[in-house]
């Protein structure tokens, strides 16, 4: 008597888990194959293949510096603003040209600031000025690492001219070093410069990231310096969440963000206005970070783990970048990092790093400047990686 159909797929199921086989990112990979998946419908994940409509966008990727961190682009005055970790083993804040020239450290032995992490840097629209974050001065060195821009824990906001030659203290969270650490992270001014939005924890509560809510500000540069006032505070859900504040639309209405208050890390959508928010991610699994409006708000570009390696326990995390329409719709997968044989991959060997993160668009909305962390989260490197610059085709 034959196998049955049912008695073949059992067989079948268990030799693909006893061989390691990894069913999701087998779907994952279908993505450009030219046939429409129902988990791609759904999930809208591959516009590709199940949109006759839709323009595939092509990006070229090319490094303008080595050793960077996280940046930001001046429309005003075409300055980018980067983090960069120094000898010492803490980051600075540095200055240089679209085509990587013309570096200057601006924070550098700065006697102004507590010359500790100093990082995350978001221009002023007026180009005058950026908003950075600061390591307080009393931290234990052994805490160092949860200091770096890109964690945030015992951060401070100051005010810094573009030339360095001025520096205001702007907003403090509370000094006390335990688990329970207070900070700030990813600050970004409105386009008009009247707001201000950060991301700030508040206490660990026994959460993966700690327990954080979002501040909206009101900002003005007066007589004696710039001033916050109004300041809101936000959550969303029923539990405690991490948020990480991103960029506001062009006509300051809404204000992306990360959270994970429906369990995974997911891009969302803020009206300022209502208080409402919309969803933009459904990566289940996947980690969704770092999304940012085009100038003309029509796209948002952001880094996802789709497709790619992550594990919380032990930690491992691939993210190329994406983009979709301001509506969540359309997304596509648009570098490719860590995938053999791509133009645009960054391994010299496979347990190599290569993690898609911060970005900030450019003026003429053809290109965006971009970090990859190439450096082990888990060591006094983290944050560390290459600049690139995308342009769109």
């Amino acid at each position: 008597m034959g196998l049955k159909v049912r008695d073949i797929f059992i067989l079948v199921l268990f030799f693909f888990i006893l061989s390691g086989f990894d069913l999701k990112s087998w779907l994952e990979s279908k993505c450009g194959d030219g046939i429409c998946q129902n988990f791609e419908k759904n999930r809208g994940t591959c516009p590709g293949d199940c949109n006759k409509n839709f323009v595939k966008k092509k990006v070229s990727v090319k490094t303008i510096t080595e050793n960077g961190g996280n940046v930001d682009w001046c429309r005003n005055t075409n300055k980018i603003a980067f983090d960069r970790l120094g000898t010492d083993k803490y980051f600075d804040v540095w200055l240089m040209d679209p085509d990587g020239s013309n570096q200057e450290c601006i924070t550098c032995g700065n006697v102004k600031l507590p010359n500790k992490h100093i990082g995350n840097p978001a221009w002023h629209p007026s180009g005058e000025y950026m908003v950075i974050q600061a390591e307080k001065p009393n931290n234990s060195k052994q805490y160092d690492r949860k200091a770096a821009p890109g964690a945030g824990i015992l951060n401070d906001l100051y005010i810094i001219s573009k030339d360095g030659s001025q520096v205001w203290n702007l907003y403090s969270v509370d000094n006390g070093i335990s688990k329970d650490s207070q900070g700030v992270l990813h600050p970004h001014f409105s386009n008009n410069g009247k707001k201000l939005a950060w991301s700030q924890r508040i206490k660990n509560n026994n959460r993966a990231f700690g327990e954080w809510v979002i501040k909206i500000a009101d900002f003005e540069m007066v007589a004696d310096g710039p001033k916050l006032s109004n300041i809101r505070t936000l959550t969303f859900g029923t539990r405690s969440s991490f948020y990480e504040t991103h960029t506001f639309s062009p006509d300051d209405s809404k204000l992306l963000f990360t959270g994970n208050q429906d369990g995974p890390l997911e891009i969302y959508e803020l009206t300022l206005s209502t208080n409402q928010i919309k969803r933009l991610t459904f990566g289940r699994d996947n980690w969704e970070e770092h999304a940012t409006y085009s100038p003309d708000g029509k796209k948002i570009i952001w880094m996802s783990s789709a497709g790619e390696k992550f594990t919380l326990k032990p930690f491992s995390l691939e993210t190329d970048f994406w983009l979709m329409d301001s509506d969540g719709a359309n997304k596509q997968q648009i570098t490719f990092f860590n995938r053999k044989g791509s133009k645009d991959y960054f391994k010299l060997k496979d347990d190599d790093i290569a993690v898609a993160a911060d970005n900030s668009w450019g003026p003429d909305g053809k290109r965006v400047v971009a970090l990859i962390i190439t450096a082990d989260p888990e060591t006094e490197d983290r944050d560390k990686g290459r600049i690139v610059m995308l342009e769109f085709e």
